[in-house]
């Protein structure tokens, strides 16, 4: 293969998590092969990548079984669309990042449509939590699945699909915590989707609340995206306290340095403060008959990645209907407080962290993928 190479490749993110790996990989890849045509599905940060965008993460905020349900509509005729558009167009190479109850029936679609078109994915589906069976479908649509973490190979092996390990991208952050000494920020992490901020924000306002009650010097830093910005503008209006709205990822690193704790949606960001080395709550709410059906499937305990390898809670996790306002005023206020309590949770932190950290880099193991199909 050579850098003039001029194939075509479809991709498509439907989340933010996605939309932040397939940016990498596409900065990557067109830095090798600047020749290549990319159209796709993302948001704002694959965008400048692709020549053609068809539709944007607002077109999909749908978050559990039951929001789903309601959109099922809207999403089987974007399915169908894009798989036809996808068939006649004739790309070289498909590659679908997370999102797999959309993803999946994508590309079984397309390749009912052209079975002999070339389909990756990135990042596994929870198998080893919820509907294992979704191991053995992916095996019949995919040539090749990329995991984050090695652990999930076997799920899919064991259907004969090509599994990689590429690694977790916290692989790039840095654990900058010991550089600054005197730390006044509370980060606040309210989630990446509109949903989260509406049924979670009630806990920041508690948390908001609380610091307030201290009295203290500290000031609250909320890193976000373009998307939520004036969502998070009009919940914060009338607090008191130093607030800070950050949306430059070079300025919240900074902010990141001077973080003493971070209240955290689960999820990708949960992990990423893992990695900085700040003691954190994890809360999560799911729709309560989202919540109430997820009971009878879900295999594990816990919501937060580390607290799942490790078969322990080593990140203190509220989850809905446990996260309720005087359980999660207590918790809270062990975070500000309890420093002992803290320091033990960043160093059981590390050793989980150690264990799923590769030593390469992800987004280079992903192109040296991708580049096999090209």
């Amino acid at each position: 293969m050579n850098d003039n190479i001029n194939k075509k490749i479809f991709i498509c993110a439907t989340e933010q998590s996605g939309d932040n790996i397939g940016e990498k990989i596409l900065e990557k890849l067109i830095k090798k092969y600047p020749m290549l045509i990319i159209d796709g599905v993302g948001g704002s940060k694959m965008k400048p990548f692709m020549q053609n965008q068809f539709y944007s993460l607002k077109d999909f905020k749908s978050m559990g079984i039951i929001e789903i349900l309601f959109s099922i509509k809207k999403y089987l005729k974007i399915i169908n669309s894009l798989s036809k558009y996808i068939a006649k167009n004739k790309y070289d190479l498909i590659i679908t990042i997370d999102s797999p109850d959309f993803n999946y029936p994508l590309s079984k679609k397309i390749k009912k449509y052209r079975h002999d078109t070339n389909i990756i994915h990135f990042v596994a589906p929870t198998v080893w939590a919820w509907r294992p069976s979704r191991a053995k479908k992916f095996a019949k649509v995919y040539n090749e699945i990329f995991t984050l973490f090695s652990f999930e190979n076997k799920f899919f092996e064991k259907y004969n699909l090509k599994s990689t390990c590429i690694g977790h991208p916290i692989y790039y952050i840095k654990n900058n915590s010991n550089v600054v000494k005197t730390k006044n920020n509370v980060a606040f992490l309210p989630g990446s989707r509109m949903g989260e901020i509406k049924s979670l924000f009630i806990y920041y306002q508690l948390a908001y609340e609380q610091l307030m009650k201290m009295n203290s010097k500290l000031q609250i830093f909320i890193p976000t995206l373009p998307h939520l910005r004036e969502e998070i503008i009009q919940r914060t209006k009338k607090w008191k306290m130093d607030t800070v709205i950050i949306m430059d990822e070079k300025q919240m690193e900074n902010y990141f340095l001077k973080t003493k704790i971070a209240l955290v949606c689960s999820g990708t960001a949960s992990l990423e403060i893992a990695k900085r080395g700040i003691p954190q709550l994890v809360i999560y709410k799911l729709n309560y008959f989202t919540e109430l059906i997820a009971r009878f499937f879900i295999r594990i305990k816990f919501a937060n990645i580390l607290n799942i390898l490790e078969n322990k809670m080593i990140i203190t996790e509220i989850t809905n209907s446990d996260l309720k306002k005087n359980v999660f005023i207590k918790k809270f206020n062990n975070l500000l407080v309890d420093e002992k309590s803290n320091s033990q949770q960043i160093e059981k932190v590390n050793k989980a962290i150690s264990k799923i950290d590769l030593l390469k880099p992800p987004f280079e193991i992903a192109v040296e993928g991708i580049k096999k199909f090209l």
